[in-house]
């Protein structure tokens, strides 16, 4: 019975032996198994250290839908995650992203709850970055 309930619980789990626990031990500790795991270390290494996460967000910032994501934002007034989804057909975590780069490169407000973000950029000044000379560093310098 678990603390505080009056019947069991229902648990479901494959079961293993402690021989078989064992047996899996003993061949992780072989000298084939540790030659990979170097390279494994090194990827929970990059994952947990933000600083080497700086190629993901040069990534995201070549999303294909963003500019044309900006322009909608920019076009409608509006701007959050849903209605991201909602013109694009994109997942809610492609969405945050987009929504994100805008935060970041001073196109919409930062996170207000479950309100949108406000537009803080008018449709003039987008289009004169977009016209600029290396239109992709000036909308982030703002």
């Amino acid at each position: 019975f678990p603390i505080g309930a009056s019947k069991p619980t229902r648990i479901q789990g494959a079961f293993v032996s402690d021989s078989e626990v064992e047996n899996i031990v003993k061949y992780i500790k072989t000298d084939e198994v540790n030659e990979n795991s170097t390279s494994i270390l090194e990827k929970i290494d990059n994952i947990d250290n933000p600083a080497n996460n700086v190629s993901n967000d040069e990534d995201d910032d070549n999303d294909p839908l963003l500019e044309e994501a900006i322009e909608e934002v920019i076009r409608n007034q509006t701007a959050s995650t849903s209605f991201i989804q909602r013109k694009f057909k994109v997942g809610y975590a492609r969405a945050g992203r987009i929504i994100d780069q805008m935060e970041q490169r001073g196109i919409v407000s930062g996170f207000q709850g479950s309100k949108p973000r406000d537009v803080l950029m008018s449709k003039e000044r987008w289009n004169e970055l977009k016209s600029a000379p290396g239109a992709e560093n000036s909308a982030s310098d703002e």
